[in-house]
């Protein structure tokens, strides 16, 4: 699972609705040592959408300010299909369990990089194709300091 920001999200310019992701989302942020940051939802119990919830949670406790924007989104793909992605552009690559502070699921995708610009418009457009909304998840409020 991975969390897009609405930046890197395609949205309807008159509506504002969200239309998909663009091979931005994909790319490899300063935060992201070594490989595309994922979290491991099956780490959160039986896939489903209170896994989904819980590893949502998860992601935003590993973040140093610990907000996440409402009109972000949470892409999901399988572990398969992203190597399977991965080989038909000649990339060998690998999700591996990297467990962080706060995200005991997180997990990154590794060996490629930004300049893999059609795997990244793939993994965006055809691979995480689960979309779950941040308010949609029902996370439950910070508290206040």
């Amino acid at each position: 699972m991975r969390f897009v920001p609405k930046g890197r999200q395609h949205r309807d310019p008159d509506t504002d609705a969200f239309l998909g992701l663009t091979p931005q989302a994909m790319e490899l942020r300063d935060e992201d040592k070594g490989g595309l940051s994922v979290t491991w939802v099956e780490h959160f119990g039986e896939y489903g959408q209170s896994a989904k919830r819980s590893a949502a949670i998860a992601f935003r406790e590993a973040l140093e300010k610990k907000h996440i924007g409402g009109e972000a989104v949470f892409a999901t793909a399988q572990v398969k299909a992203v190597i399977d992605a991965g080989n038909a552009y000649r990339k060998s690559v690998r999700v591996v369990h990297d467990p962080v502070q706060g995200n005991p699921g997180h997990a990154e995708v590794r060996h490629f990089t930004d300049e893999d610009v059609r795997l990244l418009d793939h993994l965006a457009t055809e691979i995480f194709d689960v979309i779950d909304k941040v308010a949609d998840l029902n996370l439950p409020k910070l508290a206040k300091k």
